[in-house]
C-alpha cells in the first residue's frame, strides 16, 4: 500500500476515476471546507473514512507534514514505455516525452510531472536506479498529477533512447553551459527532452544519445537554473512555438 498525504493531492486523486483506495485517514478535530469536500467525496464512492489521533497520522507520514489527512491505496503502477509514445496530447501535433536522468529530488520530480501534464506531454521515463521513484512525496508534489500522465521506469536510459529514436523521436538535452539558445530550436517534431540531474546534469553517455543540445538564455549571471524551473521553462517554449505553428496552419 501506499501513503498519500496532503489535502490537495488526496482530493485531486480522488476526483479521478481511478480505484484502489482502501481508506482515507483525517486526525481527530481536523476540520474546514476542504476536508469536508473530502469526506463527501469518499463516502460517494464508497471509500472508508477512519478518524484517528494526530499522533497515528504522524507515524504514517514518517513526520511529514500531513495536513491531517492521509489515504491509502495501491502501489503506483509504472506505465509501457509504448504506452507514453501512444499518449499524444489532443492539443498538439507532434509527441513530447521527458526523460530524466539521475533527478534524485521527490520534489523536483513532482514539480516536472506536474508541469508535463499541465503542457501536454505523453508522459514522462525515469530510470531504476540512481533517481527518485514515484513515493507520496512526488503525489503531494504533483498536486496528484502524477495520476494523470503515465510515468514509466527503465533499466537503461541510453537504450530507452536509442528504441525512441528508432520510433522517430528526435533527442533535445538541457544543458546550462552547452548548446544552441532554446528559441532558436525547432521543436516541430516527435521530441524526447533529457533533463540531467541536480549535481552533475545529464551523463557523459546519455549526452552523447542527443541529437541536439540547448540552453536557456539568462539575464543574471547565476551558474544555473534548477532542474523542475528549466523543465518548465523548455516545456513552455515547446508549447508556445507548436500552438503558434498550429495557428499558422489555420
Amino acid at each position: 500500500m501506499e501513503v498519500i498525504y496532503g489535502i490537495n493531492s488526496i482530493r485531486s486523486l480522488l476526483q479521478q476515476r481511478e480505484g484502489g483506495w482502501e481508506k482515507i485517514i483525517i486526525a481527530s478535530g481536523r476540520g474546514g471546507s476542504s476536508v469536508k469536500e473530502i469526506i463527501e467525496i469518499a463516502r460517494q464512492k464508497m471509500i472508508s473514512v477512519e478518524f484517528y489521533q494526530r499522533k497515528y497520522l504522524d507515524e504514517l507520514a514518517g513526520n511529514t507534514a500531513h495536513q491531517g489527512v492521509i489515504g491509502l491505496r495501491k502501489a503506483f503502477v509504472y506505465a509501457d514505455l509504448d504506452v507514453l509514445i501512444k499518449n499524444r496530447n489532443k492539443s498538439s501535433d507532434f509527441d513530447l516525452i521527458l526523460v530524466l536522468d539521475s533527478i534524485m529530488d521527490p520534489q523536483n520530480l513532482g514539480a516536472i510531472i506536474r508541469t508535463a501534464h499541465c503542457l501536454g506531454a505523453n508522459g514522462l521515463v525515469i530510470p531504476e536506479d540512481r533517481s527518485a521513484q514515484v513515493t507520496p512525496a512526488v503525489y503531494k508534489t504533483s498536486a496528484g498529477s502524477v495520476q494523470q500522465i503515465p510515468v514509466a521506469r527503465v533499466i537503461n536510459l541510453s537504450q530507452t533512447i536509442d528504441y525512441l529514436k528508432d520510433k522517430g523521436f528526435w533527442v533535445f538535452g538541457a544543458e546550462a553551459h552547452d548548446g544552441s539558445n532554446l528559441q532558436k530550436m525547432d521543436f516541430n517534431c516527435p521530441v524526447v527532452l533529457v533533463l540531467g540531474g541536480e549535481a552533475k546534469g545529464i551523463r557523459p553517455l546519455v549526452k552523447k544519445k542527443c541529437d541536439f543540445l540547448l540552453n536557456i538564455p539568462m539575464a543574471g549571471n547565476f551558474d544555473s537554473l534548477n532542474v523542475a524551473v528549466a523543465a518548465g521553462i523548455i516545456q513552455y517554449e515547446i508549447f508556445c512555438q507548436r500552438s503558434q505553428t498550429k495557428k499558422i496552419k489555420k
